[in-house]
């Protein structure tokens, strides 16, 4: 469930409320109690004090084994008359034991508000008290400073402190315990402090509903309209729809001003994005014309010959963009004349296709025209090489079979060697001297070498995109890859073998994306 700014806002202000309000209140507790507690402290321990100083010089031993006297009660009197005076809760005069826990009392003063029933005689001991260590600290010590103590049991909320009685001879002979009760005034500070604490959250309510209502006329109606606007806005008939500026003179004009600037820059984007889609769909379109141009002239229908048994021959091209540089051919320069060529042309994309047009052209106008294939590659050289501001240049071979005998007469303008499988033997390198590529330079003489091919070999025609595939970790497919995949595939059908040999591409490249255009021939020999 999403919540809203306002509801976020209102809710952390509540927090705020409450918690500055909770501090407050326990601040307040905490310096009142430990004001309460000093003062206490102060008094319980200046009343002790003062006793002691009353029974100081008397010999209390006397009274424990004589009994009482008139000097007794007269100090009696005396200490119920200081008990009135300062308010203490109780307010004895003890003789701790040293090897048990027990007391022996020498005063234990009562007053109206005391019940003597559960006041203790001169004499009497007391085994099970809680403040026998505090009594008999204090009397091993004889320390009067820092020796008061908070307690809240039973008896209430005591501020005590015991201070050492001094006998004539200067030792100590007994300890006084006073024990002033706090309960009323810390009731007092606990409801006074209630009292601030309630005062504290209602001004803090009212302080934040304030400080909310402002906040929601000077930012948060600002930030919901421009946040609706946001969620709302489209292009219409009319445009995009425009945000009014708040006139805040802070950020949050700023921000409109801002958002304004962005509908600006998105209503260019929307118009150069159309244009731009516009441009790729016409270039998308005309690029599926190329491809099948570039398709349809590449011989493709296969077996390509059928009404001749002397030979067999398939061939395939993919480019690696929508239209591609590599081409192959083949075309019966005369009855007897087979003609296979497979060429590369640098780069890739619309210009290496447009570079193949030509090139295939006038390869085979001028193989038609009754040249030899180094006659042909002079003169296509030479004609490239016109205004080829470009520098692109073509690596192609181009081959004779003579059907009847089965001579092989090729030319290679720095092109991959082809493979070639003798009869009943696996592939092999077919040693060419690979001359200039052509349209690098004018005027090349390109020389032609011969070959017999048996009934039953197969020549294998190629370009680098075969060797140059490349897999995950950058490697090349490389020459012996091709061989080794073609000797695995020996004596199959002429279209199987060209898809196997793709397949094992496929597989060592492992999902890289084609960089090259591979293209295939093969030709078999029936003889």
């Amino acid at each position: 469930m999403k919540l809203r700014v306002k509801t976020k806002v209102a809710a952390l202000f509540l927090i705020m409320g409450i918690l500055l309000s909770t501090i407050i209140g326990y601040t307040t507790y905490r310096l009142s109690y430990n004001q309460v507690v000093d003062s206490y402290a102060d008094l319980a321990f200046s009343s002790a004090l003062l006793v002691a100083d009353i029974l100081k010089g008397i010999d209390l031993d006397s009274y424990l084994e004589h009994g009482t006297d008139e000097e007794y009660y007269d100090i009696f009197t005396r200490l119920q008359n200081l008990k009135r005076f300062f308010n203490i809760e109780f307010l004895y005069v003890v003789r701790p034991s040293l090897h048990k826990n027990e007391s022996v009392y020498i005063f234990d003063i009562y007053t109206e508000v005391n019940d003597p029933e559960h006041i203790f005689q001169l004499g009497e001991i007391e085994t099970e008290w809680v403040v026998n260590e505090y009594v008999l600290k204090t009397y091993l010590s004889g320390i009067n400073e820092d020796s008061t103590v908070i307690t809240d049991s039973i008896y209430g909320h005591l501020a005590s402190a015991y201070v050492p009685v001094f006998a004539p001879d200067g030792s100590i002979q007994a300890v006084v315990g006073v024990d002033i009760c706090m309960d009323v005034i810390l009731r007092d500070v606990r409801n006074q402090t209630f009292q601030i604490l309630s005062v504290a959250l209602g001004i803090n309510a009212l302080f934040f509903v304030v400080i909310l209502i402002l906040i929601q006329r000077q930012v948060l109606n600002h930030i919901v309209r421009l946040s609706n606007h946001m969620k709302n806005f489209s292009a219409d008939e009319g445009g995009l729809k425009w945000f009014n500026v708040a006139n805040t003179g802070d950020e949050l004009q700023d921000m409109s001003v801002s958002f304004n600037r962005m509908l600006d820059a998105i209503k260019h984007y929307m118009q150069n994005l159309e244009k731009v889609t516009s441009d790729r769909e016409r270039i998308a379109t005309e690029l599926d014309v190329a491809t099948k141009i570039q398709t349809g002239m590449l011989p493709c229908i296969f077996p390509a010959f059928p009404e001749r048994d002397e030979f067999d021959l398939y061939a395939s091209m993919e480019p690696a963009k929508e239209v591609g540089g590599d081409f192959y051919d083949f075309f019966l320069v005369d009855e007897n004349t087979l003609a296979v060529v497979m060429a590369d042309v640098s780069g890739k994309g619309v210009p290496a296709a447009l570079f193949m047009v030509i090139t295939k052209t006038l390869i085979k106008n001028n193989a038609q025209n009754g040249k030899t294939p180094a006659e042909v590659f002079d003169t296509v050289n030479n004609l490239l090489c016109e205004n080829n501001e470009a520098g692109m240049f073509v690596t192609a071979f181009l081959g004779y079979l003579d059907i009847p005998t089965g001579k092989f007469v090729f030319v290679n303008a720095g092109h991959n060697p082809p493979l070639i499988k003798r009869a009943g033997e696996h592939f092999e390198w077919f040693k060419t001297k690979p001359g200039f590529i052509l349209a690098g330079m004018e005027d090349i003489v390109y020389k032609q070498y011969e070959a017999i091919l048996n009934k039953g070999d197969e020549l294998f025609l190629y370009t680098d995109g075969i060797t140059e595939a490349v897999n995950n970790e950058n490697d090349l497919f490389s020459d012996p890859c091709l061989l080794e995949a073609a000797n695995r595939y020996v004596g199959m059908p002429l279209k199987e073998f060209t898809v196997s040999i793709k397949n094992e591409i496929d597989i060592f490249a492992d999902g890289v994306e084609q960089a090259d255009d591979i293209t295939m021939l093969m030709l078999r020999y029936r003889g």
